[in-house]
């Protein structure tokens, strides 16, 4: 048996610490590296790019463990433990810049709205506002392909009218997924479930296991064989889980008995 455990990672394993530095709870570390040692295969779920996550695991102090497959941009790029294309699926610059024009004034002012393009973020700024931020003057900088986008907002309201818009005037190329107060644009048809299903193709997985904590996972955790999310996440979310737990670490320890 090939067990696959697919998990978000913002609000889930990786919470900010001092200075914005990432942490991961030493206790989930242990957990998912017991978890590969019996022969599992253990990997992120993420809204973010790949760059928009391996620049800051990359760095020191490090995970403590090696992510064995990547799943990008809400299902748009799928990666292997080496961080190879294995499959995405994107649209076309024409379109990326159109729902950068239309929708950007509607972002936080803090927060500049983000093109996922190339593996990464691109935001159009003379200056980066994060470290692992690409800066473009105009659109037509920035470097292909195009999976997406994503776009800050000042409360969920907001969050859910944008992406209400996006998916309604864009159905048949885009859709857009709420995270709290903040969208992610992808290809129409991608997903983080499902990417977790063409990942779990991909390696000849028997039984899948998904964990997140947000509106956005709620296709990852319908798309799980068994599905995991926490007592702090929404009710909404809570409905479509297996089991509700306290920490990622209870939810390996129970996949790994299954």
């Amino acid at each position: 048996m090939t067990k696959l455990f697919a998990s978000d990672f913002d609000g889930t394993i990786h919470f900010f610490g001092e200075s914005d530095a990432y942490v991961v709870d030493p206790t989930n570390t242990a957990a998912i590296r017991a978890f590969q040692e019996q022969g599992g295969l253990f990997g992120v779920c993420t809204g973010r790019p790949l760059l928009g996550l391996t620049s800051q695991t990359d760095v020191a102090p490090g995970l403590g463990f090696s992510f064995d497959f990547y799943i990008t941009t809400t299902g748009a790029a799928l990666f292997d433990r080496d961080r190879q294309l294995i499959w995405h699926r994107t649209i076309s610059r024409e379109l990326a810049e159109e729902i950068y024009r239309t929708f950007a004034p509607l972002a936080t002012p803090e927060e500049a709205p983000l093109v996922c393009a190339s593996n990464g973020y691109w935001v159009l700024a003379d200056t980066r506002p994060w470290p692992y931020l690409r800066a473009a003057h105009s659109f037509d900088e920035i470097e292909g392909p195009f999976y997406g986008y994503a776009m800050g907002t000042e409360t969920v309201e907001q969050a859910q009218e944008a992406a209400a818009q996006i998916n309604e005037r864009y159905a048949d190329e885009l859709t857009a997924y709420v995270n709290l107060n903040s969208i992610d644009v992808v290809p129409a048809g991608c997903s983080k479930g499902a990417g977790l299903a063409r990942i779990a193709q991909h390696y000849g997985a028997t039984l899948t296991a998904g964990i997140g904590d947000s509106f956005n996972d709620v296709s990852l955790l319908d798309a799980a064989d068994v599905s995991y999310t926490f007592h702090r996440s929404d009710s909404a979310v809570q409905a479509h889980a297996d089991l509700i737990v306290d920490h990622a670490s209870e939810a390996l320890a129970d996949f790994a008995r299954r």
